[in-house]
């Protein structure tokens, strides 16, 4: 058995975890912990071993605490000097194992999502770009204008969509495209 199907699961590879660490961004600002990716990036080359224990532990036994989930939210100016709160950008510091998890579990994901998703899926599917979406936008308008054809173009504004979405219907969803329960667990948990 894989990964994705019922029955035994794959553990984290020391390539997978050593993938996820090193694909953290530069200079990036850490999370609670204060522990950012350069200095996972730094320690790997001692910690491997005892890394990939920890990280099939987390996943094997669903050991993410409430602790490693907690973020720190700040608000960064969109623009100079302004002091309105529409103008400020939140985001949340997260904790760098906790990204580094999230990161092994989306490229288990990926190529599930490549399977089941559309050609025309431009979120989330590998290969696939929002500049195809906006390119393929461009492409229907000019070929409707020298074709003379009628097209009505409708944009939807999905701002906070998933949160809008019952995260049980996801979960169902990934159970029905063959995820193994473990990771769909892990998932939940995060």
């Amino acid at each position: 058995m894989n990964q994705y199907n019922e029955g035994p699961v794959v553990r984290f590879t020391q390539g997978e975890i050593e993938h996820a660490i090193h694909a953290g961004g530069r200079k990036k600002a850490p999370g609670r912990d204060g522990l950012s990716s350069e200095f996972y990036k730094h320690i790997w080359e001692v910690t491997q071993v005892e890394m990939v224990e920890i990280f099939n532990q987390i996943f094997r036994d669903v050991l993410i605490t409430a602790r490693q989930k907690q973020g720190v939210i700040i608000s960064l100016p969109k623009k100079r000097g302004t002091n309105e709160p529409s103008d400020l950008r939140r985001i949340t510091l997260l904790n760098t194992n906790y990204k580094i998890l999230a990161r092994i579990f989306a490229q288990r994901l990926r190529p599930v999502l490549a399977k089941h998703l559309k050609d025309t899926q431009f979120c989330g599917v590998p290969g696939n770009s929002i500049l195809d979406a906006a390119a393929t936008i461009r492409d229907f308008i000019a070929f409707a204008g020298t074709e003379k054809v009628p097209l009505c173009v409708l944009s939807i504004d999905f701002k906070n969509a998933f949160d809008n979405i019952a995260h049980e219907y996801l979960f169902q969803t990934l159970k029905r495209y063959g995820i193994c329960d473990p990771l769909i667990h892990g998932i939940m948990n995060m």
